[in-house]
């Protein structure tokens, strides 16, 4: 019997599949890559950042408070807001035909100092003749208002002077004499307290003095005097003039400016004030008759004054 021949080692056997993919021994084998994409992990955000935030937020507030503050001190000394301005403007009051004492307390209390300067005068020695700035105009708290106040009057003797005539012979002249004026007469003050406004006024003028009225808030009836500067009894030069603190009542009425009325007629004065909405009285001191030609001497409250509407506004009057 012969052997088969040999086998090729490159043939298949029974047992092994064949599977023609056309690849050859000697060709190259691909194997495909795929490249896998690691998304990075997102970075969480520091908890830190909030408590930054609101550092920030401080230091800009700071900033902006430092800058307001800097504008406030750039501003030049004595500068001040309208509305501070307008608080220290005041209303000059009228103390013409009052004497140098009141008028400098009615100033002082307006909020002006006081320049008393003495001229002649054929008004009562001590009596206001004139003031500058004039009753009723604006001026700065502090600024000082001269009155000019009467003086007395000297009193000079001459005797007998001879003077050389441009003629022939010598003129004498007669003695010139000057009269002194009267002594001031004393007035006692009466007590009004209690009293309708009207009434006190009424009892300080026959005593021969005026009145200086102030209204003040009180429990008592509208108008009744509750105080007065100087107490029964007291001396004074007639003429002189002593405050009463007037109520104004538990219900005020609504405050009104007086308008200036002194130094006009009477009739016309009168007239003002009560289209203004107030009660007018007018009383003299003295003997003088009062009549719609008086003039106003001085009036009470004074021009400018707030004082509640329907109050009473006394006016001295001269013949």
């Amino acid at each position: 019997m012969s052997e088969p021949p040999p086998r090729d080692p490159r043939e298949p056997t029974e047992d092994e599949t064949v599977i023609a993919d056309g690849w050859g021994p000697e060709d190259p084998v691909f194997v495909e890559e795929r490249e896998e994409v690691v998304e990075p992990p997102r970075r969480r955000m520091p908890t830190i950042w909030p408590w930054l935030l609101a550092l920030l937020v401080l230091v800009l507030a700071g900033l902006g408070a430092l800058y307001f503050l800097s504008r406030d001190d750039d501003e030049p000394a004595g500068t001040t807001s309208a509305a501070t301005t307008q608080a220290q403007v005041r209303t000059v009051p009228d103390v013409v035909g009052t004497t140098s004492s009141e008028a400098t307390e009615t100033l002082r209390d307006a909020g002006f100092e006081v320049n008393v300067v003495a001229v002649p005068s054929d008004r009562p020695p001590g009596t206001v003749v004139a003031q500058s700035p004039a009753a009723g105009d604006e001026a700065t708290e502090g600024t000082t208002v001269r009155l000019n106040v009467a003086e007395a009057p000297t009193q000079t003797t001459t005797g007998a002077t001879t003077t050389a005539a441009t003629t022939t012979g010598a003129t004498t002249t007669s003695p010139v004499t000057t009269t002194a004026p009267p002594e001031p007469r004393p007035a006692v003050v009466p007590d009004v307290v209690g009293q309708e406004l009207a009434e006190g006024a009424r009892t300080f003028a026959d005593e021969g003095l005026k009145v200086a009225v102030a209204y003040v808030p009180s429990q008592e009836p509208a108008g009744r005097v509750v105080a007065q500067a100087q107490p029964a009894g007291t001396e004074l030069t007639r003429g002189d003039t002593v405050q009463l603190n007037v109520s104004t009542g538990a219900d005020p009425a609504a405050d009104a400016v007086v308008p200036r009325v002194a130094g006009r007629l009477l009739e016309d004065g009168r007239e003002t004030l009560v289209q203004a909405g107030f009660e007018v009285l007018a009383l003299t001191i003295g003997d003088g008759e009062i009549r719609n030609e008086s003039t106003i001497a001085s009036q009470t409250p004074s021009a400018g004054a707030s004082t509640p509407g329907g109050s009473l506004v006394v006016l001295y009057v001269t013949g």
